[in-house]
């Protein structure tokens, strides 16, 4: 475990969770819709270092192991499914309610809903009702298990494209920004942010960058890695303030790789002062339970919105930002010690059993 990128999570977990505080942009405070129009509606940002730390983390975890035939594909996609799978079922479950009227009036496409929810596919389909359908956080989660799919495939070709490895690898990073150029505007939502074969760049630029971290670890440099924090912190502050002169189109694809890429680099090494703040105990739990913060917090903002309306009628936004954030957390927490951690072991061993017990013939 990288602790600073594990505690990091969770501060990027929180910012997409911001981001989907809409009722403040009907707020009747000037400066709440400032915020959320300003910064808070930016926050789905998170999503782009969740892409770039995932390929990051597999590399960091697996690409040895895989690539000297040390751990097996089957090994690895038994540990993704175990780590994801039963909690995208659980919310899965738990947003069904949410889609009555979906189901009373519309069966045939609550059904194509539910399906590619199942499978896990719903962000292969460029169409909103799919893609944002049930829990609608979950796109990501599609994503995930299609870069999950390919990058056994990925770290094998590395070896064997070694002496092109970099102009390989910039030349796919620059095939996004080249195709902002050609897709129309009204595609890019589903294009650029959330179809998984533009998204799985991020991946890739997460695995490079864990390939030129491996390289640095290798040569004995003399580097003040308190600066390189730092400037990694205010990069990313730079790119967010400037964001606002930034075609959309940029932001849901290339604009953030920069600063996201220097920042999950920079904090890779774990050696200065602020990596060995976000290596506390409490800032690593909540680094773990982001995954489950993450998939439960829109089903807390919509519940807590129906029921709101109906039987509380809170009107002080602040104070349904602190409830529903307390929900949020308070349900991650006890997901993560009462449901993933026993249902992930529950799987591995299940798993791990059947394939070492003997066909009875």
């Amino acid at each position: 475990m990288i602790k600073p990128l594990t505690s990091l999570r969770f501060l990027f977990a929180f910012m997409v969770f911001a981001s989907h505080l809409g009722f403040l942009n009907k707020s009747e405070s000037n400066i709440l819709r400032w915020i959320y129009d300003s910064i808070f509606y930016e926050g789905y940002i998170g999503v782009s270092f969740f892409f770039i730390l995932s390929g990051f983390i597999l590399a960091y975890n697996y690409q040895d192991g895989i690539q000297k035939k040390q751990k097996s594909k089957r090994t690895f996609y038994q540990a993704r499914f175990a780590r994801i799978f039963p909690l995208h079922i659980l919310t899965l479950i738990i947003s069904i309610p949410l889609t009555y009227s979906v189901f009373i009036q519309k069966k045939s496409l609550w059904f194509s809903q539910a399906l590619t929810n199942v499978t896990l596919t719903q962000s292969y389909i460029p169409i909103k009702s799919i893609y944002f359908s049930f829990n609608a956080p979950s796109w990501s989660i599609s994503n995930e298990m299609f870069f999950y799919l390919v990058f056994p495939f990925l770290i094998t070709l590395i070896p064997k494209f070694r002496n092109y490895k970099s102009l390989l690898i910039i030349s796919i990073i620059a095939l996004i920004p080249l195709l902002t150029l050609i897709i129309p505007e009204n595609a890019y939502h589903q294009i650029f942010y959330i179809n998984p074969f533009t998204r799985v760049v991020d991946f890739v630029i997460g695995i490079f960058i864990f390939n030129i971290y491996q390289t640095f670890l290798k040569k004995d440099l003399n580097i003040n890695y308190n600066y390189f924090e730092i400037s990694s912190i205010l990069l990313l502050l730079v790119f967010f303030l400037f964001h606002q002169s930034i075609a959309k189109v940029a932001r849901y694809s290339f604009y953030y790789w920069i600063p996201m890429g220097y920042l999950i680099f920079s904090f890779s090494f774990q050696k200065g002062k602020i990596s060995k703040f976000l290596s506390r105990k409490t800032l690593i739990h909540l680094g773990e339970i982001s995954f489950g913060f993450y998939l439960f917090h829109q089903l807390v903002l919509r519940y807590f919105s129906i029921i709101n309306g109906k039987i509380l009628h809170i009107e002080n936004e602040i104070l349904i930002i602190i409830m529903t954030f307390t929900i949020s957390l308070t349900v991650s927490h006890y997901s993560f010690i009462l449901f993933e951690t026993p249902m992930n072991k529950y799987i591995k061993n299940t798993l791990r059993n059947r394939k070492n017990t003997p066909n009875n013939v």
